[in-house]
């Protein structure tokens, strides 16, 4: 009794058919479950399975519907009339009816029989012993049971042996498509490689490959047309995944489209664990790819108030895998499908979708940790989904939109992605200029940090430019002595210095110092940067014994204030290293570079540009030593890391690049 025919275009699978083959083969009562996503494939798993079974034994094979009481009733009045049990009269006789046929299937005159209850997906008719479908399942000695279920749960309660089913290869989603659309070998002009594009994208779905060829088929257009409506926005991609198809091979009422068949799901989790609905709705908004523990623990959405409902909630979603989990150093992140992610944007109503995209930027604003260098990876963790927050949120009368944009800005800067934070502080700039006005501290603000980050780029006859359009428009809104008007003080002295305007750099430099330490004091960490970045314009006019005092000056306060970890400490010491360096004092030279250089490593990473500016330094100064194979070595690492840090054209990639060719002539010497 199988309720559908044999699928001639099943393809791949066979570790799954052979691990349900090696549990059926046990003697005794087995029961198994096919779990996982919702179109992954389980069914035709199944249905593949017992059709296998059928031509190698007499085993009987019967097939029911585990959707709700009523298909389940209608597949047990159909296996009473094939074993020849008495139909129920009466509509108060169809419990004992249905428990005579659980008891026929315990009992001997059954024989050897499988029974799949396809699409066992409410986990309220299958909680416990009396649920409205589990008391009616038989157990006995004898017979196999097959569930496919997208529930972790409803596997877990029938006690089955679970059997995770997940995405194709990549080989057999390529075979599938091909029985479905043609001939994969019959591509020509790199139509092959677009529909590999097309199935990566999906996620390599069985019901989503079904799905795209059946679009591609039905409306006769070529992948490459798909792939273009595909990638053309968000919209075009739901709309394409939710057109409508025909697969034979399911139940009756199932929803026909990629991303519809998860919307019943949703209305289940919703109806049975609101708060995991709510917390699955905001991990919609995430970036779908790693995303913290710690940001769901502390989202804050209704009903999760503690560990224990966050666990429920969180159980819940992986159980019906629609998100998965993964541990990296003791740590643990979450998954989120694509195609869940565009069914739940496709599922919720327009004013849902507004409501939960400003909770999700709400949440990470709120959340997002203040950068300090101990909390590096954590902050890089966050940052996709603050970005992910922020795509299609850019309403220029959000001011907290406005300032998280600004603070992430700033802390891209911080972790040495300048690309990606002068990109976000144009736009924070130009709406801030529009909406607030010029001389509002917050648009001055944002043109501090432009400034900041194309001096970081090398751009510095912009940076200049932007530097006085913000100092200038401090200088009438604030006082001399303001800590916001010395910023911009000495941001500008930096770019000047960097241009070689030695002298204009030294003055101003020598102001924000003096300002800082009648404002702040000597200790304060911005009066020893002033003293710090003074220092480094004294060291380029050649100043060298008053340079390398003021360094030594700054090194002591910042190990003293900030500790000898933090990356200002560490810049000290690198800057202490090159005066002593340009002094002829190259072993004591060598040695803080080694020093300072181990400490960017383990604080900002590998490539971090300031490390890498540290190893630009060692290098140089074992070329004056003579050492000139490891220097070269060292010479080479700074060039490769910058040229992929910062670009070919880079100042300092440029650097880099004439140190490299001077110590090569030095070799040859």
């Amino acid at each position: 009794m199988i309720p559908y025919s044999r699928n001639r275009r099943f393809t791949g699978r066979e570790h799954l058919i052979d691990s349900v083959k090696r549990l059926c083969e046990r003697k005794g009562h087995n029961r198994i479950a096919l779990h996982g996503l919702g179109g992954a494939g389980k069914t035709q798993i199944a249905l593949e399975y017992v059709y296998q079974r059928a031509s190698e034994s007499d085993c009987d094979i019967f097939w029911v519907q585990g959707s709700g009481v009523l298909r389940f009733t209608e597949g047990f009045r159909a296996i009473a009339q094939r074993v020849q049990i008495p139909l129920a009269s009466a509509e108060t006789e169809e419990e004992g009816f249905l428990l005579s046929i659980k008891r026929w299937f315990e009992g001997p005159e059954s024989g050897d029989w499988t029974l799949v209850i396809d699409n066992a997906d409410n986990e309220e008719d299958f909680a416990g012993n009396n649920s409205p479908i589990a008391k009616f399942v038989p157990q006995g000695p004898r017979g196999t049971l097959i569930f496919t279920t997208r529930s972790r749960q409803v596997a877990f309660r029938q006690e089955c042996e679970r059997i995770g089913v997940g995405k194709m290869e990549e080989e057999e989603a390529q075979a599938l498509f091909s029985k479905h659309f043609g001939s994969w070998g019959r591509f020509g002009d790199g139509e092959g490689q677009i529909a590999a594009m097309i199935l990566g994208s999906v996620g390599h779905l069985p019901l989503a490959v079904v799905g795209a060829a059946a679009f591609m088929v039905e409306t006769e257009i070529l992948p490459s047309e798909y792939w273009a409506i595909f990638r053309e926005n968000d919209k075009r991609m739901k709309e394409l995944l939710l057109e409508q198809f025909s697969d034979i091979r399911r139940e009756s009422g199932m929803t026909e489209s990629i991303l519809g068949t998860y919307f019943i799901t949703f209305d289940r989790i919703t109806k049975q664990t609101p708060t995991a609905g709510h917390l699955l709705r905001l991990i919609a908004f995430f970036d779908r790819q790693n995303i913290p523990e710690q940001l769901l623990r502390e989202c804050g959405v209704e009903g999760m108030d503690g560990s224990i409902q966050f666990h429920r909630a969180i159980a819940k979603l992986t159980g019906f895998s629609l998100v998965t989990a993964t541990k990296r150093e003791d740590k643990t992140f979450y998954e989120l499908h694509r195609l869940v992610q565009l069914s739940i944007h496709a599922y919720l109503l327009p004013e849902e979708l507004d409501k939960w995209s400003g909770t999700a930027l709400g949440v990470v604003s709120r959340i997002f940790p203040k950068y300090e260098h101990e909390l590096r990876d954590t902050c890089e963790s966050y940052i996709p989904h603050a970005l992910a927050d922020l795509r299609g949120l850019l309403d220029p009368n959000n001011s907290d939109m406005l300032e998280c944009l600004s603070y992430l800005a700033s802390v891209m800067t911080d972790l040495g992605k300048y690309d990606e934070s002068e990109t976000m502080n144009r736009h924070a700039l130009e709406v801030r200029g529009k909406v607030l006005g010029p001389d509002h501290p917050d648009t001055l603000t944002s043109a501090d940090n432009l400034a900041l980050v194309l001096q970081y780029q090398g751009k510095y006859d912009e940076s200049e430019t932007v530097n006085r359009r913000a100092l200038q428009g401090r200088e009438r809104i604030l006082e001399a002595g303001h800590p916001d008007t010395l910023l911009s003080v000495s941001h500008l002295a930096i770019v000047l210095g960097r241009q070689g305007k030695y002298g204009e750099s030294e003055t101003m430099h020598r102001r924000v110092l003096e300002g800082r330490e009648k404002v702040l004091g000597p200790d304060h960490p911005d009066t020893l940067k002033g003293l710090h970045n003074l220092a480094i314009v004294l060291e380029h006019q050649g100043k060298y014994d008053e340079s390398e005092a003021m360094k030594r000056r700054a090194l002591e306060g910042r190990e003293k204030v900030l500790g000898p970890d933090h990356p200002d400490t560490l810049a000290s010491l690198n800057n202490l290293a090159i005066v002593l360096g340009y002094q002829g004092k190259y072993p004591e030279s060598e040695t803080i570079h080694r020093h300072g250089l181990e400490g960017r490593e383990k604080v900002l990473g590998l490539d971090h540009p300031d490390t890498l500016a540290s190893l630009n330094n060692l290098a140089i100064v074992l070329g004056y030593q003579g050492k000139y194979a490891e220097s070269l070595t060292i010479h080479q690492r700074a060039l490769e890391g910058r040229e992929k840090v910062l670009g070919a054209d880079h100042p300092n990639t440029l650097r880099s690049r004439n140190n490299l060719v001077i110590l090569l002539r030095c070799q040859e010497k």
